[in-house]
């Protein structure tokens, strides 16, 4: 198994949804991604349904296509999100969705994690290239 650290930079996507104000709030955000590493240079698309409570964001579920090359290897695939923050502490699960590579990524296979600091934010992916 092959490891990354890929910094990126994100934006939202302006909604036009009317989320209401009963809680908790559900609502739908569209991010798009620019990564730049030595391992991994693409964009992907982010479309996250998330729930939002008095104190804040409970959690999230999305689903990222991203479009890059990874290790000289051009091609694409999918990341599944499943993030909840309980008593402020927040969790990731992610991981490639399998059978989701195309061109060179196919058989791609891994798990990982996004850190946000004020330093920007990065993916670190663990994973295995057929």
């Amino acid at each position: 198994m092959a490891t990354l650290r890929a910094p990126f930079t994100i934006t939202a996507r302006p909604s036009s949804a009317d989320l209401g104000s009963e809680l908790p709030v559900v609502g739908l955000t569209v991010f798009d991604k620019a990564f730049d590493s030595e391992a991994l240079v693409g964009t992907s698309v982010v479309h996250m349904v998330s729930a939002l409570g008095a104190s804040g964001p409970l959690a999230y579920v999305a689903i990222e296509r991203v479009d890059a090359t990874l290790d000289g290897r051009t091609g694409t695939f999918a990341l599944r999100h499943v993030g909840t923050i309980v008593d402020g502490v927040p969790t990731l699960d992610l991981s490639v969705v399998e059978g989701s590579g195309t061109g060179d990524l196919l058989g791609l296979t891994g798990s990982g994690t996004i850190e946000h600091t004020g330093a920007g934010a990065h993916l670190d992916l663990v994973y295995a290239l057929v």
